[in-house]
């Protein structure tokens, strides 16, 4: 009987540099299967259509819908057959699976004779609200920051729920923790880029048992956050679509989140998003308590865990927003659209910005 090799599966969180990594590893696949660790799905589309989707996964909504086993099932095979002594799998949108989505996961690879190991790259909260609110917007949300702080506070609400089902480490290590040894369950806390801009490429090779050396980098910032004025301005585009554009993947996706929000609207032109005060003491006495359970349960951290508790000095007013600066950026906007747009349709693109 043949050993059982390891499958790493990189569950997220979203905005731990999650899209850096990615473009690297996609990048390197040849790289990565000379060193012995095969990929069985490349790039995030594949990653969305054969697995995400099959285990219930809805653009924009998350996991909504019921997991197809036939489909899943037919992961058997490409698992099973994809070369190399560990494979890895790595998509941030599988933090938000259920138990059930989890456990269906889990049958397919133990019948293709794998072991899992799951992967999780955590930051602390001060900078992962505003940065998943922003990322939030691109799914429709319309609620401004306060609020969106004070709901996700209260758990109270859709988004708020999903912010929980991406960003608490410690229910995530549970549900996709659930049957595995602990110390199968490998967290590894994120430092800002800005401090240490490698270190999640060196942390992460080092898990899944390759030279992060053979990682072609990206030479960019692949998913830079937007100021607070750009983020204002998409989140009243989204207040003023109302129900218009109501189908997300074939109305909002490629008419705004593709064309406007990745090509058009400025990133980091305007002041950073902060954690306010007021919320910096739910914040940390969270994450202390949340980074206690997650080292008593035995998982293993790779890194030091107090990274992942806000410091004191962690916290910020809120910019100001200037309504003219916001009316500015606004026409901005809608002029490079403009011009974006005409050049694609003078060059015989699709004027939705497919």
């Amino acid at each position: 009987m043949s050993a059982r090799r390891p499958v790493f599966v990189h569950v997220g969180s979203s905005k731990t540099g999650t899209s850096a990594l990615q473009h690297g590893l996609w990048e390197s696949v040849d790289a990565l299967a000379a060193a012995g660790v095969g990929v069985p799905f490349v790039g995030r589309q594949e990653h969305i259509q054969r697995l995400l989707r099959p285990l219930g996964w809805e653009g924009g909504r998350g996991f909504t819908r019921d997991v197809d086993l036939p489909r899943v099932r037919s992961l058997v095979e490409v698992l099973r057959s994809t070369p190399g002594d560990r494979l890895l799998i790595s998509n941030e949108d599988l933090a938000e699976c259920t138990p059930a989505q989890v456990t269906a996961f889990s049958e397919v690879a133990d019948a293709a004779g794998l072991d899992v190991h799951v992967v999780l790259t955590a930051r602390d909260w001060a900078k992962q609200l505003p940065s998943e609110w922003q990322q939030f917007l691109k799914h429709r949300l319309t609620t401004d920051y306060p609020t969106f702080l004070d709901e996700v506070r209260d758990r109270s609400g859709a988004f708020a729920e999903q912010y929980w089902m991406r960003q608490d480490v410690l229910d995530i290590c549970t549900r996709w923790g659930a049957g595995l040894e602990p110390d199968r369950v490998n967290v590894i806390p994120v430092p800002p880029m800005r401090v240490d801009p490698d270190h999640v490429f060196r942390s992460f090779g080092s898990v899944v048992g390759y030279d992060p050396a053979v990682i072609t980098l990206p030479g960019f910032d692949v998913n830079a956050s937007f100021g607070y004025v750009e983020a204002e301005v998409l989140r009243r585009l989204n207040l003023a679509l109302g129900k218009r554009l109501p189908d997300y993947r074939a109305d909002y996706l490629p008419a705004i989140r593709r064309t406007l929000v990745q090509k058009v609207l400025a990133r980091q032109a305007s002041a950073r998003l902060t954690l306010p005060p007021e919320h910096l003491g739910w914040v940390r006495e969270l994450a202390e308590q949340r980074m206690a359970e997650v080292t008593a349960r035995g998982y293993a951290i790779h890194g030091d865990p107090a990274m992942l508790v806000p410091g004191p000095d962690a916290a910020a007013p809120i910019p100001e927003l200037d309504e003219a600066e916001v009316a500015a950026s606004a026409i901005k906007t809608l002029a490079d659209f403009a011009v974006r747009i005409h050049k694609k349709g003078a060059s015989g693109g699709a004027g939705s910005g497919a």
